[in-house]
């Protein structure tokens, strides 16, 4: 049997991993953050003006303190989904994918052979700086990095299992904002239609089995996001 990766297993274990966003480039307090309990931290370089230098700093705060990291890049490029996970992102996150192409992009970037064509660098955080036979330090980033979509569009919805399908990605991430604003339903989180899609996409990850991520604070869809079988709810930041 295969072994399986630090991130399923802490799933295993725990049920639900709990995670906080960290909108500031403070190092303490991604530390702190960790070391109260998150599970995981979602640093942003698409919204926040992170660099990867920035990310990296962030992410040895946040293994310092025990949590795991989810870094939102700014589209699935090559630039950042490879330069994410060499400096050593847990989980990178691409934001508004509509298409299994995307997703294949992804892989390709982001997983070395065979599943994809990540460029080979000996010497980075994302490789354990070099320790280790090279092989298996391949062997070991292919299991322990992890690439989630994240569909918040409606044209994410309809084509959200062809996306969940591909094989390299770990699982996807739920929007609820910009979905509601795609859906014609701004911020309208207590809409009917609304939380039925937004739990009909963790379902469609979960039968991929893969891992769903709700990012929301809303006490409804949090809800609701653990019964339709979230395994990592986002639901706080360092801000108001």
């Amino acid at each position: 049997m295969n072994e399986p990766s630090q991130l399923h297993a802490r799933i295993q274990s725990k049920g639900v991993l709990i995670g906080c966003t960290i909108e500031s480039d403070s190092p303490a307090t991604a530390e702190l953050a960790a070391m109260i309990g998150f599970d995981v931290l979602w640093f942003d370089m698409e919204h926040h003006g992170l660099s990867l230098l920035d990310a990296q700093m962030l992410g040895q705060a946040a293994k310092a303190g025990g949590a795991m990291t989810i870094l939102r890049v700014p589209d699935g490029t090559r630039p950042h989904v490879l330069g994410g996970l060499e400096r050593g992102a847990d989980m990178i996150m691409v934001p508004m994918v509509e298409s299994a192409d995307t997703a294949r992009q992804m892989v390709e970037f982001g997983k070395y052979q065979p599943l994809g064509n990540r460029g080979i660098v000996g010497s980075s955080r994302g490789v354990s700086y070099g320790l280790g036979a090279p092989l298996a330090n391949m062997e070991r980033a292919n299991r322990e990095s992890h690439l989630f979509v994240q569909i918040e569009t409606v044209e994410g919805v309809k084509r959200c299992n062809e996306i969940f399908s591909v094989e390299g990605i770990s699982g996807a991430v739920i929007g609820p904002a910009d979905l509601s604003v795609s859906m014609g339903k701004p911020f309208v989180f207590d809409d009917k239609e609304f939380i039925q899609v937004f739990c009909d996409l963790i379902r469609a990850v979960r039968a991929q089995n893969k891992i769903a991520v709700a990012a929301t604070g809303n006490p409804a869809l949090v809800k609701a996001a653990i019964q339709a079988g979230a395994q990592i709810i986002v639901t706080t930041g360092d801000r108001p």
